[in-house]
Protein backbone atom coordinates (compact mmCIF):
# COMPACT_ATOMS: atom_id res chain seq x y z
CA UNK A 1 0.00 0.00 0.00
CA UNK A 2 0.82 3.81 -0.95
CA UNK A 3 0.22 7.08 0.47
CA UNK A 4 -1.78 9.48 -2.22
CA UNK A 5 0.43 11.08 -3.74
CA UNK A 6 -0.39 14.47 -5.10
CA UNK A 7 1.44 16.97 -6.33
CA UNK A 8 0.92 20.94 -4.46
CA UNK A 9 -0.84 23.04 -6.29
CA UNK A 10 1.74 25.25 -8.72
CA UNK A 11 4.79 22.73 -7.83
CA UNK A 12 6.67 19.86 -9.45
CA UNK A 13 8.36 19.06 -5.93
CA UNK A 14 5.92 19.58 -3.40
CA UNK A 15 3.09 17.27 -1.99
CA UNK A 16 0.36 17.15 -0.11
CA UNK A 17 0.23 15.26 2.79
CA UNK A 18 -2.14 12.39 3.02
CA UNK A 19 -4.40 12.81 6.32
CA UNK A 20 -5.96 9.23 5.67
CA UNK A 21 -2.30 6.80 5.62
CA UNK A 22 -0.94 9.27 8.27
CA UNK A 23 1.63 8.40 10.93
CA UNK A 24 -0.58 10.07 13.78
CA UNK A 25 -2.61 6.97 13.69
CA UNK A 26 0.38 4.46 14.19
CA UNK A 27 0.42 4.27 18.12
CA UNK A 28 -3.57 3.38 18.29
CA UNK A 29 -2.80 0.87 15.64
CA UNK A 30 -0.01 -0.84 17.57
CA UNK A 31 -2.68 -1.06 20.67
CA UNK A 32 -4.44 -3.18 17.87
CA UNK A 33 -1.91 -5.08 17.54
CA UNK A 34 -2.54 -6.30 20.90
CA UNK A 35 -6.19 -6.63 21.34
CA UNK A 36 -6.21 -2.88 23.10
CA UNK A 37 -8.40 0.16 21.34
CA UNK A 38 -8.71 3.73 21.90
CA UNK A 39 -11.42 5.99 20.85
CA UNK A 40 -8.99 7.37 17.96
CA UNK A 41 -8.50 6.65 14.25
CA UNK A 42 -6.09 3.60 13.50
CA UNK A 43 -4.96 2.45 10.01
CA UNK A 44 -6.81 -0.70 10.42
CA UNK A 45 -10.03 -0.39 8.14
CA UNK A 46 -7.08 -0.23 4.83
CA UNK A 47 -7.22 -3.34 4.11
CA UNK A 48 -3.65 -3.51 2.80
CA UNK A 49 -2.75 -2.78 6.41
CA UNK A 50 -4.15 -4.93 8.06
CA UNK A 51 -3.00 -7.72 5.22
CA UNK A 52 0.59 -6.35 5.94
CA UNK A 53 -0.13 -7.24 10.28
CA UNK A 54 -1.94 -10.73 9.09
CA UNK A 55 1.03 -11.53 6.56
CA UNK A 56 3.88 -10.49 9.19
CA UNK A 57 1.96 -12.31 12.28
CA UNK A 58 1.68 -9.17 14.10
CA UNK A 59 -1.78 -9.69 15.34
CA UNK A 60 -2.68 -11.06 18.45
CA UNK A 61 0.78 -9.89 20.41
CA UNK A 62 1.46 -9.99 24.29
CA UNK A 63 3.56 -6.96 24.09
CA UNK A 64 4.03 -4.69 21.18
CA UNK A 65 7.55 -2.65 20.57
CA UNK A 66 7.37 0.65 18.54
CA UNK A 67 10.87 1.59 17.07
CA UNK A 68 10.15 5.20 16.66
CA UNK A 69 13.17 6.52 14.24
CA UNK A 70 13.33 9.87 13.60
CA UNK A 71 14.32 11.43 10.08
CA UNK A 72 13.66 7.61 8.58
CA UNK A 73 11.87 8.26 5.12
CA UNK A 74 11.45 5.83 2.80
CA UNK A 75 13.21 7.53 -0.12
CA UNK A 76 16.44 7.80 2.32
CA UNK A 77 16.58 3.95 3.53
CA UNK A 78 16.86 3.08 -0.49
CA UNK A 79 20.78 1.71 -0.03
CA UNK A 80 20.14 0.42 3.99
CA UNK A 81 19.59 -3.08 4.72
CA UNK A 82 16.16 -1.41 6.13
CA UNK A 83 15.41 -1.11 2.61
CA UNK A 84 15.50 -5.05 1.78
CA UNK A 85 13.21 -5.23 5.23
CA UNK A 86 10.44 -3.00 4.17
CA UNK A 87 10.61 -5.24 0.64
CA UNK A 88 10.61 -8.66 2.54
CA UNK A 89 8.19 -7.83 4.79
CA UNK A 90 5.64 -5.39 2.31
CA UNK A 91 6.28 -2.48 4.24
CA UNK A 92 3.52 -0.01 4.19
CA UNK A 93 4.10 3.70 3.46
CA UNK A 94 2.51 6.64 5.29
CA UNK A 95 2.61 10.18 5.16
CA UNK A 96 3.76 12.41 7.99
CA UNK A 97 1.86 16.13 8.92
CA UNK A 98 2.66 19.17 7.93
CA UNK A 99 5.29 20.79 9.20
CA UNK A 100 7.64 17.58 8.69
CA UNK A 101 9.13 18.67 12.20
CA UNK A 102 9.51 16.65 15.04
CA UNK A 103 7.78 18.71 17.09
CA UNK A 104 5.19 18.72 15.22
CA UNK A 105 4.98 15.09 13.75
CA UNK A 106 6.08 13.64 17.12
CA UNK A 107 3.55 14.95 19.08
CA UNK A 108 1.11 13.52 16.54
CA UNK A 109 1.80 10.31 16.70
CA UNK A 110 1.73 10.29 20.49
CA UNK A 111 -1.28 11.72 20.56
CA UNK A 112 -2.85 9.91 18.07
CA UNK A 113 -4.48 13.08 16.21
CA UNK A 114 -2.90 15.79 13.42
CA UNK A 115 -1.08 18.86 14.74
CA UNK A 116 -4.78 20.80 14.19
CA UNK A 117 -6.43 18.91 17.17
CA UNK A 118 -2.91 18.95 19.24
CA UNK A 119 -2.27 22.76 18.92
CA UNK A 120 1.78 22.08 18.32
CA UNK A 121 1.95 23.69 14.75
CA UNK A 122 5.64 23.58 14.77
CA UNK A 123 8.62 24.17 16.54
CA UNK A 124 9.63 27.57 17.26
CA UNK A 125 6.18 29.13 17.18
CA UNK A 126 4.07 31.61 18.52
CA UNK A 127 1.94 30.87 21.34
CA UNK A 128 -0.78 33.86 22.48
CA UNK A 129 -0.96 32.11 25.88
CA UNK A 130 3.01 33.42 26.68
CA UNK A 131 2.52 36.20 23.62
CA UNK A 132 6.33 34.90 22.63
CA UNK A 133 7.83 32.69 20.56
CA UNK A 134 8.59 29.25 22.06
CA UNK A 135 10.96 26.56 21.39
CA UNK A 136 8.75 23.30 21.56
CA UNK A 137 11.90 20.99 20.75
CA UNK A 138 13.90 22.44 23.67
CA UNK A 139 11.04 24.04 25.67
CA UNK A 140 11.83 27.54 25.79
CA UNK A 141 11.91 31.09 24.97
CA UNK A 142 13.15 32.33 21.48
CA UNK A 143 16.93 32.67 22.47
CA UNK A 144 16.74 31.29 25.47
CA UNK A 145 19.91 28.81 25.95
CA UNK A 146 18.49 27.17 28.92
CA UNK A 147 16.59 24.13 28.51
CA UNK A 148 13.53 23.14 29.65
CA UNK A 149 13.57 27.11 31.20
CA UNK A 150 9.50 27.32 30.74
CA UNK A 151 9.17 24.53 33.00
CA UNK A 152 11.49 25.31 35.38
CA UNK A 153 9.86 28.39 35.66
CA UNK A 154 6.53 26.82 37.40
CA UNK A 155 4.53 26.86 34.28
CA UNK A 156 2.50 23.57 33.21
CA UNK A 157 3.09 23.03 29.46
CA UNK A 158 0.76 20.37 29.09
CA UNK A 159 -2.21 23.31 28.96
CA UNK A 160 -0.85 24.42 25.98
CA UNK A 161 -1.84 21.10 24.36
CA UNK A 162 -5.56 20.55 22.36
CA UNK A 163 -5.83 16.75 23.35
CA UNK A 164 -4.39 13.78 25.50
CA UNK A 165 -1.67 11.27 24.82
CA UNK A 166 -2.96 8.03 23.47
CA UNK A 167 -1.44 5.96 27.11
CA UNK A 168 -3.40 8.82 28.83
CA UNK A 169 -6.56 6.76 26.66
CA UNK A 170 -4.59 3.55 27.46
CA UNK A 171 -4.16 3.73 31.41
CA UNK A 172 -8.36 4.49 31.76
CA UNK A 173 -8.76 1.11 30.92
CA UNK A 174 -9.11 -0.82 34.38
CA UNK A 175 -9.12 -4.09 32.83
CA UNK A 176 -6.03 -5.67 32.89
CA UNK A 177 -3.35 -3.08 32.96
CA UNK A 178 -0.77 -2.62 30.56
CA UNK A 179 2.95 -2.10 31.36
CA UNK A 180 3.77 1.18 29.74
CA UNK A 181 7.40 2.43 28.77
CA UNK A 182 8.93 5.38 26.74
CA UNK A 183 12.67 4.93 26.07
CA UNK A 184 14.39 8.11 25.08
CA UNK A 185 18.22 8.63 24.92
CA UNK A 186 19.29 9.64 28.36
CA UNK A 187 20.32 13.37 27.49
CA UNK A 188 16.77 14.14 26.46
CA UNK A 189 14.55 11.97 28.29
CA UNK A 190 12.45 14.05 30.83
CA UNK A 191 13.25 17.19 29.19
CA UNK A 192 12.16 19.11 26.35
CA UNK A 193 8.97 18.05 24.00
CA UNK A 194 8.37 14.83 25.67
CA UNK A 195 6.82 17.29 28.82
CA UNK A 196 3.74 17.12 26.62
CA UNK A 197 3.63 13.52 26.53
CA UNK A 198 5.45 10.96 28.59
CA UNK A 199 5.20 11.09 32.19
CA UNK A 200 8.70 10.48 33.80
CA UNK A 201 8.01 7.12 35.92
CA UNK A 202 7.01 5.61 32.34
CA UNK A 203 10.43 6.76 31.11
CA UNK A 204 13.28 4.11 30.65
CA UNK A 205 16.86 6.04 29.82
CA UNK A 206 19.58 5.16 27.57
CA UNK A 207 22.73 5.47 25.67
CA UNK A 208 22.77 3.80 22.36
CA UNK A 209 20.88 1.27 20.67
CA UNK A 210 22.92 -1.48 22.25
CA UNK A 211 21.99 0.07 25.86
CA UNK A 212 18.29 0.82 23.83
CA UNK A 213 17.45 -3.14 23.66
CA UNK A 214 19.27 -3.93 26.32
CA UNK A 215 17.14 -2.15 28.84
CA UNK A 216 13.69 -3.28 26.46
CA UNK A 217 15.14 -7.00 27.48
CA UNK A 218 15.21 -6.12 31.20
CA UNK A 219 12.00 -4.85 30.91
CA UNK A 220 10.76 -8.27 29.65
CA UNK A 221 12.52 -9.89 32.15
CA UNK A 222 11.07 -7.74 35.19
CA UNK A 223 7.22 -8.25 33.82
CA UNK A 224 7.48 -11.63 32.13
CA UNK A 225 3.37 -12.56 32.31
CA UNK A 226 1.93 -8.81 32.18
CA UNK A 227 1.31 -7.35 28.50
CA UNK A 228 4.17 -4.46 27.72
CA UNK A 229 3.75 -1.63 25.28
CA UNK A 230 6.77 0.20 24.52
CA UNK A 231 7.84 3.28 22.40
CA UNK A 232 11.76 3.75 21.89
CA UNK A 233 12.81 6.94 19.85
CA UNK A 234 15.75 6.88 18.39
CA UNK A 235 17.65 10.13 17.19
CA UNK A 236 21.09 9.38 16.32
CA UNK A 237 19.65 8.79 12.54
CA UNK A 238 17.97 12.32 12.15
CA UNK A 239 21.40 13.82 13.63
CA UNK A 240 23.25 12.12 10.63
CA UNK A 241 20.84 13.00 8.17
CA UNK A 242 21.56 16.71 9.39
CA UNK A 243 25.34 16.67 9.42
CA UNK A 244 26.07 14.22 6.36
CA UNK A 245 23.34 14.24 4.54
CA UNK A 246 19.99 11.49 4.06
CA UNK A 247 21.90 9.76 1.27
CA UNK A 248 25.15 9.19 3.38
CA UNK A 249 27.41 6.40 3.99
CA UNK A 250 26.92 7.44 7.74
CA UNK A 251 23.54 7.33 7.52
CA UNK A 252 23.23 4.08 5.71
CA UNK A 253 25.50 3.00 8.96
CA UNK A 254 22.94 4.35 11.35
CA UNK A 255 20.41 2.78 9.90
CA UNK A 256 22.06 -0.76 9.14
CA UNK A 257 23.48 -0.53 12.80
CA UNK A 258 19.96 -0.01 14.29
CA UNK A 259 18.67 -2.92 12.44
CA UNK A 260 21.67 -5.07 13.52
CA UNK A 261 21.12 -4.41 16.98
CA UNK A 262 17.37 -4.93 16.31
CA UNK A 263 18.27 -8.34 15.15
CA UNK A 264 20.78 -8.99 18.60
CA UNK A 265 17.34 -8.33 20.35
CA UNK A 266 15.22 -10.94 18.72
CA UNK A 267 17.67 -13.26 18.56
CA UNK A 268 17.75 -13.17 22.41
CA UNK A 269 14.33 -14.27 22.95
CA UNK A 270 12.76 -17.39 24.04
CA UNK A 271 10.48 -19.11 21.34
CA UNK A 272 7.97 -18.18 23.60
CA UNK A 273 8.99 -14.37 23.82
CA UNK A 274 9.33 -14.04 20.51
CA UNK A 275 5.79 -15.58 19.35
CA UNK A 276 4.13 -13.14 22.09
CA UNK A 277 5.92 -9.99 20.69
CA UNK A 278 5.06 -7.62 17.79
CA UNK A 279 8.25 -5.06 16.53
CA UNK A 280 6.86 -1.71 14.54
CA UNK A 281 9.19 0.39 12.67
CA UNK A 282 7.94 3.94 12.14
CA UNK A 283 9.39 7.76 11.54
CA UNK A 284 7.98 10.69 11.89
CA UNK A 285 9.56 12.44 8.98
CA UNK A 286 12.53 11.91 6.32
CA UNK A 287 14.76 14.87 5.41
CA UNK A 288 16.21 16.04 2.34
CA UNK A 289 19.28 17.24 0.72
CA UNK A 290 20.25 20.94 1.15
CA UNK A 291 22.17 22.05 -2.18
CA UNK A 292 24.43 24.70 -0.81
CA UNK A 293 23.81 27.19 -4.22
CA UNK A 294 20.33 27.12 -2.88
CA UNK A 295 21.13 28.78 1.03
CA UNK A 296 19.40 31.55 1.40
CA UNK A 297 20.15 33.76 4.24
CA UNK A 298 17.83 37.18 5.40
CA UNK A 299 20.20 39.24 6.70
CA UNK A 300 19.07 41.57 9.78
CA UNK A 301 19.97 44.84 8.22
CA UNK A 302 17.74 43.98 5.19
CA UNK A 303 14.73 42.46 7.35
CA UNK A 304 14.53 46.30 8.62
CA UNK A 305 12.34 47.15 5.77
CA UNK A 306 9.47 45.02 6.97
CA UNK A 307 10.14 45.23 10.46
CA UNK A 308 6.77 46.65 11.25
CA UNK A 309 4.46 44.40 9.31
CA UNK A 310 4.97 41.94 12.18
CA UNK A 311 3.94 41.12 15.68
CA UNK A 312 6.97 39.59 16.31
CA UNK A 313 10.07 37.29 15.74
CA UNK A 314 9.35 34.73 12.65
CA UNK A 315 8.80 31.20 13.69
CA UNK A 316 10.78 28.06 12.10
CA UNK A 317 10.12 24.45 11.73
CA UNK A 318 12.92 23.86 9.72
CA UNK A 319 12.61 24.49 5.99
CA UNK A 320 9.68 25.98 6.93
CA UNK A 321 9.04 29.64 8.24
CA UNK A 322 5.88 31.23 10.32
CA UNK A 323 4.95 34.72 9.93
CA UNK A 324 2.89 36.55 12.24
CA UNK A 325 1.78 39.78 10.44
CA UNK A 326 -0.01 42.91 12.11
CA UNK A 327 -3.01 42.87 9.72
CA UNK A 328 -3.67 42.15 6.15
CA UNK A 329 -2.47 45.08 4.80
CA UNK A 330 1.11 44.39 6.44
CA UNK A 331 0.68 40.45 5.37
CA UNK A 332 0.39 41.05 1.89
CA UNK A 333 3.52 44.26 1.87
CA UNK A 334 5.87 41.10 3.81
CA UNK A 335 4.49 38.56 1.15
CA UNK A 336 5.40 41.13 -1.68
CA UNK A 337 8.81 42.02 -0.38
CA UNK A 338 9.81 37.89 0.66
CA UNK A 339 8.42 37.25 -3.26
CA UNK A 340 11.50 39.59 -4.50
CA UNK A 341 13.47 38.71 -2.31
CA UNK A 342 13.09 34.84 -2.72
CA UNK A 343 11.91 34.58 -6.65
CA UNK A 344 10.95 31.14 -7.07
CA UNK A 345 12.64 28.90 -4.50
CA UNK A 346 10.09 28.92 -2.05
CA UNK A 347 5.87 28.92 -1.84
CA UNK A 348 4.52 32.24 0.37
CA UNK A 349 0.77 30.70 1.49
CA UNK A 350 -1.40 33.00 3.48
CA UNK A 351 -4.49 31.24 5.74
CA UNK A 352 -6.51 31.07 2.66
CA UNK A 353 -4.14 29.34 0.45
CA UNK A 354 -2.71 26.70 3.20
CA UNK A 355 -6.71 26.08 3.88
CA UNK A 356 -7.31 25.72 -0.31
CA UNK A 357 -3.75 23.67 -0.75
CA UNK A 358 -5.35 21.26 2.09
CA UNK A 359 -1.97 21.26 3.69
CA UNK A 360 -3.48 20.41 7.08
CA UNK A 361 -6.79 18.67 8.04
CA UNK A 362 -10.25 20.35 8.94
CA UNK A 363 -10.71 23.28 9.58
CA UNK A 364 -8.06 26.65 10.21
CA UNK A 365 -9.65 28.09 12.99
CA UNK A 366 -8.06 31.08 15.03
CA UNK A 367 -6.93 29.31 17.01
CA UNK A 368 -4.65 26.85 14.66
CA UNK A 369 -3.65 30.43 12.66
CA UNK A 370 -2.80 32.28 15.91
CA UNK A 371 0.25 29.48 16.31
CA UNK A 372 0.86 28.51 12.40
CA UNK A 373 0.73 31.97 11.61
CA UNK A 374 -0.72 33.94 9.06
CA UNK A 375 1.91 33.70 6.09
CA UNK A 376 4.33 30.58 5.99
CA UNK A 377 7.23 30.54 3.53
CA UNK A 378 7.83 27.08 2.33
CA UNK A 379 11.37 26.14 1.04
CA UNK A 380 11.38 24.21 -2.47
CA UNK A 381 13.52 21.10 -3.29
CA UNK A 382 17.05 21.67 -1.85
CA UNK A 383 16.54 25.23 -0.94
CA UNK A 384 16.97 26.49 2.88
CA UNK A 385 16.00 29.47 4.18
CA UNK A 386 18.02 31.13 7.28
CA UNK A 387 17.34 34.57 9.36
CA UNK A 388 20.62 36.00 10.23
CA UNK A 389 22.03 35.30 13.77
CA UNK A 390 24.67 36.46 15.78
CA UNK A 391 26.28 33.08 16.00
CA UNK A 392 26.89 34.25 12.20
CA UNK A 393 29.26 36.77 13.42
CA UNK A 394 30.60 35.44 16.62
CA UNK A 395 31.95 32.25 15.15
CA UNK A 396 35.63 31.66 16.94
CA UNK A 397 38.45 29.85 16.03
CA UNK A 398 38.06 25.54 16.07
CA UNK A 399 40.06 22.86 14.85
CA UNK A 400 37.44 22.56 11.92
CA UNK A 401 35.30 24.65 10.56
CA UNK A 402 31.43 25.15 12.18
CA UNK A 403 29.46 22.30 10.07
CA UNK A 404 26.38 23.51 7.78
CA UNK A 405 22.71 21.44 7.76
CA UNK A 406 23.48 18.91 5.17
CA UNK A 407 20.05 17.59 5.50
CA UNK A 408 17.11 19.21 6.02
CA UNK A 409 12.98 18.80 6.56
CA UNK A 410 10.40 20.89 8.09
CA UNK A 411 8.73 20.71 4.54
CA UNK A 412 7.05 18.77 1.57
CA UNK A 413 9.27 16.89 -1.04
CA UNK A 414 9.11 13.38 -0.79
CA UNK A 415 12.32 13.21 0.89
CA UNK A 416 10.61 14.26 4.06
CA UNK A 417 7.08 13.27 3.69
CA UNK A 418 7.06 9.78 2.92
CA UNK A 419 7.74 7.34 5.75
CA UNK A 420 8.10 3.28 6.49
CA UNK A 421 5.64 1.32 8.76
CA UNK A 422 6.41 -1.92 9.07
CA UNK A 423 4.70 -4.18 11.97
CA UNK A 424 6.07 -7.94 12.27
CA UNK A 425 6.31 -10.90 14.76
CA UNK A 426 9.57 -10.75 15.88
CA UNK A 427 10.37 -14.30 15.09
CA UNK A 428 10.80 -12.40 11.18
CA UNK A 429 13.78 -11.89 12.81
CA UNK A 430 15.57 -14.58 14.12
Amino acid sequence: MTVTKKLLKGTDDLYEPDYQRNIYKILPTALRCMGRQVPLEDLFNFPEVRAHLERNDALGAKRVIVCLVDSLGVENIQNSQLSQLFRDTEGVTLSSTFPTITSSAVTSIHLGVPPTKHGIMGHRIYFQEYGAIVDTLRMAGEGVRIRDAIVTAGIDVRRLLWSKPVVDLLSQQLDSPVIHADGLPGHIAGTGLGHFFVDKPNIIPYADYVDAFGMARRLIDHYPRKPIFATLYFGIIDYLAHKYGPHSIEYREGCDVFLRQLRVFTERLTPAEAKDTTIIICADHGQTPVREEQRILLLKEELKEVKGTLIGPPGHSGRVMHFYCAGSNNRRRLKQWLKEQLEDKALLLETKEIAKARLLPGKLTRAVTGRLGDLLLICRDGVDVEVEQSYYQSEKERLLPKSRLVGHHGSLSADELYTPFLAFNARKLT
